[in-house]
């Protein structure tokens, strides 16, 4: 019967080396999947163009060992030497989670991939930016660099809220040439030969501007303010519009779209019913104007909340580190200890 013991035991202790080495191992791949992997880069990395002409900046990822569902992306560039034309979703990422905004000296997107089941998993283009050369540069190159952390972000599965972002490169423009003005030189000499006395008498008209009821900022979202982080995936949208009109509201990544009517005040509000996941995401809130025209404004957020239930994807509830390794050692030194009480018997 002791040997019979002596056999079990022996069996215990041999099973037990390899499933403790296989578990540590399991949990090394699985925090190196945890950690940032992701890069992006503007291509060409270095470019001359002469002034007046137009180029493209292709966005490119390397997701590394990441299955990346969206990417918010914010560049800046001196205004002085560069404009922005536009900016646009790429062929790695289908999606458009909010609509490309060029201002002076910036400009920005958030793209996704084409779905959370279809996630970017290999290299390629994101986005693409169009650019006009405005003026010559000196002996420095005009630099095109990404906006850091949170304003670029990377969102990827099994990460949460994690930005799995680690590098993003920028890249240097040298533009050649003059003014994009030309200079006219006059070869035209006019002699007066009249001279006219002015008969009209022009009588001013009354400046209707009190009546107007629509200017650049109709529709308004004050929050969540721009590029800022929530802590709950049900957050309260908020904004101004004019008193009665209806707000047409698009809620991504997954879209949920709702309308609303403002009150007496011109305020609307409005609160997701379906939680958001973790990450980054965008709200467009849109009204038609008097002259029967749609104006929109969007701003960008990401979802920071976590154990909030039902917010973060089924994929995303999976833990991305845990404690394993009290568990394999405890289990180890039960193994030790179930030998030991085992053989020791038989010894002495």
């Amino acid at each position: 019967m002791k040997k019979v013991f002596l056999f079990i035991a022996i069996g215990l202790l041999l099973i037990g080396i390899p499933a403790t080495i296989y578990l540590l191992g399991q949990q090394k791949d699985l925090r190196a999947k945890a950690a940032p992997a992701t890069t992006l880069s503007l291509t060409p990395a270095q470019s001359t163009h002469a002034v007046g002409t137009t180029f493209n900046l292709n966005i490119q990822i390397n997701p590394g060992s990441n299955q990346v569902r969206t990417a918010r992306i914010a560049v800046t560039f001196d205004p002085a030497k560069l404009k922005a034309m536009t900016i646009t979703n790429g062929p790695k990422a289908p999606r458009i989670l909010s609509s490309g905004v060029v201002e002076q000296g910036r400009a920005y997107i958030v793209v996704g991939a084409a779905s959370n089941a279809q996630p970017i998993t290999s290299n390629g283009t994101i986005a693409v930016i169009r650019f006009k050369a405005m003026e010559a540069t000196a002996a420095t190159p005009a630099a095109v660099v990404f906006e850091a952390a949170p304003k670029t972000f990377v969102g990827a599965s099994m990460e949460g809220g994690a930005n799995v972002l680690v590098t993003a490169n920028g890249a240097k423009i040298t533009i050649t040439g003059g003014s994009s003005t030309p200079t006219l030189t006059p070869t035209l000499t006019v002699t007066p030969t009249a001279t006219v006395t002015p008969t009209l008498t022009l009588t001013p008209t009354p400046d209707d501007t009190t009546g107007a009821t629509a200017t650049a900022s109709t529709i308004q979202i004050l929050s969540p303010a721009e590029n800022s982080d929530v802590t709950t995936t049900a957050p309260t949208f908020q904004g101004k519009a004019p008193p009665g009109s209806t707000v047409t509201i698009v809620v991504y990544s997954t879209p949920q779209t709702v309308t609303v009517t403002t009150d007496e005040n011109g305020n609307w509000t409005y609160t997701p019913t379906t939680p958001l996941e973790e990450g980054p995401h965008s709200i467009v809130a849109s009204i038609q104007t008097a002259s029967d025209s749609t104006e929109a404004t969007s701003s960008a957020f990401v979802v920071v909340a976590s154990g909030t239930g039902g917010g973060v994807a089924a994929d995303d509830a999976m833990p991305i580190s845990g404690n394993i390794e009290t568990t394999v050692i405890l289990i180890a030194l039960g193994l030790v200890f179930l030998a030991s009480g085992v053989l020791l018997p038989m010894i002495l």
